[in-house]
């Protein structure tokens, strides 16, 4: 019995030493929550001019929702003859090219069976920009994801930190569709959280963060270096922060250009998007892990430090742990005759070490962000707070996801997207 047990702990010191590496690496999370309370927030300079910008939208059979960002652009206040926008019509068998067409912007219309995925769409976009002639003059690129809807002076208040010399800029993503139920509001909170808490603190503490999918500026002469869009992966957003980071750079934030982004509303959409999500992260440092680390070595940074961890695939590596180690220790009560009440005792102590305490800690940090964002979130207050004690559950989901995806051939695939109405920015309250 005493070997028995000697095994089991055995075990347990394995999940132990994983949960202590990843609490030791990922304390920045921890920080980044504690001192979104404390820090002041980061402020940027009036323009001296306003900047030509044009506004990239791939848009796969987005009729539903192309017509909403549209307006809300061509709703900003800002000259609109500095403004261009560009509607990729990326295989659609829809009316989104008609719709476009219809509120006076440029349509590309793109089909390419074998090649789908938004990264194809803007490569191909940028291509096609970059030929042309004469030039759009535009001096830095929106990209939007077609769901999205823009606050009055998003691009006014992204403009203020493009001319101060930045060349990408992550603005703050907002939700839709908080209240739609359960699902769309443990989703919103998390990307509420990486504006408010992650991006918030990083700009305060001059950090360079990152690009998360959508709602973003990136300078002209990027691209034209490039040649348009290098970037592969199912996550092409993180991609390109890595790159960008271990080139030097730093990603600017802006936590008044407020958009509004339509989160899943089913578990299975959410379980797909996620999914893809972090196949692209593996497939990232696969590509860029190497890559990054050396930079950070030759050049140490905290920029650096934080995408290095992002695209670490340690958390996928510590979930399949224990995920494994209990069906481990099953074989061995087997086989060995150890008595069930011993083995069902020590999967309880080791899943309390490895999922209790970090249940805990991200309770505290669901409840803390519900806190900071409570006037902004359009929606009752009992849905405020139910979403906030579900709010770890949708944390959670991403153990098995991350295990999954370093096993599963994951391709892009289109979200569905729904209409909804967005709640006038008054309405939300200061960040």
């Amino acid at each position: 019995m005493e070997f028995s047990v000697g095994f089991f702990r055995f075990l347990y010191l394995i999940s132990m030493v994983l949960v202590v590496a990843l609490t030791v690496i990922y304390c920045n999370q921890l920080f980044h929550m504690v001192a979104s309370i404390f820090l002041r927030e980061k402020t940027w300079p009036d323009a001296r001019r306003r900047h030509a910008y044009a506004c990239i939208i791939p848009a796969n059979n987005e009729e539903v929702v192309i017509g909403d960002l549209i307006d809300s652009i061509q709703r900003q206040d800002y000259p609109q003859e500095l403004l261009q926008v560009f509607v990729v019509a990326d295989n659609c068998s829809d009316r989104t090219a008609e719709i476009a067409r219809g509120k006076g912007v440029h349509v590309l219309v793109r089909d390419n069976p074998l090649e789908i995925g938004k990264s194809y769409a803007l490569d191909y976009a940028f291509k096609r920009i970059l030929s042309m002639d004469p030039a759009p003059g535009a001096e830095g690129y929106f990209i939007f994801d077609a769901d999205n809807v823009l606050a009055p002076d998003y691009i006014s208040q992204m403009n203020k930190v493009f001319d101060s010399g930045e060349e990408i800029v992550s603005g703050f993503r907002d939700s839709k569709n908080f209240s739609a139920n359960w699902v769309s509001g443990v989703n919103s909170y998390m990307f509420l959280r990486e504006s408010r808490q992650i991006h918030y603190s990083r700009a305060a503490l001059g950090i360079g963060s990152f690009v998360s999918g959508t709602g973003f500026l990136i300078a002209e002469g990027l691209i034209r270096q490039a040649g348009g869009w290098p970037y592969r992966t199912l996550t092409e957003d993180i991609e390109l922060s890595a790159d960008y980071t271990a080139r030097g750079g730093k990603i600017a934030y802006c936590t008044d250009a407020v958009f509004y982004d339509e989160q899943p509303c089913s578990l299975w959409d959410t379980i797909r998007q996620r999914l893809r999500w972090c196949r692209g992260i593996h497939q990232i440092f696969a590509r860029r892990g190497m890559e990054m680390i050396l930079s950070f070595l030759r050049r140490p940074s905290l920029t650096k430090w934080e995408i290095l961890v992002h695209i670490l695939p340690l958390p996928a590596i510590a979930y399949l742990w224990f995920i494994i180690s209990p069906l481990i220790g099953a074989v061995y009560a087997a086989v060995c005759s150890v008595p069930a009440e011993v083995y069902f005792s020590e999967c309880l102590n080791i899943g309390v070490g490895s999922f209790f305490y970090p249940y805990a800690a991200v309770f505290l940090d669901g409840l803390i962000l519900m806190l900071q964002c409570y006037r902004r979130i359009h929606a009752a207050a009992w849905k405020k707070w139910w979403y906030m004690f579900l709010f770890p559950l949708g944390i959670y989901l991403y153990a098995p996801v991350l295990v999954a995806a370093l096993f599963l051939r994951v391709k892009w695939k289109p979200t569905r997207h729904y209409k909804y109405d967005v709640p006038p920015t008054s309405s939300r309250g200061k960040h």
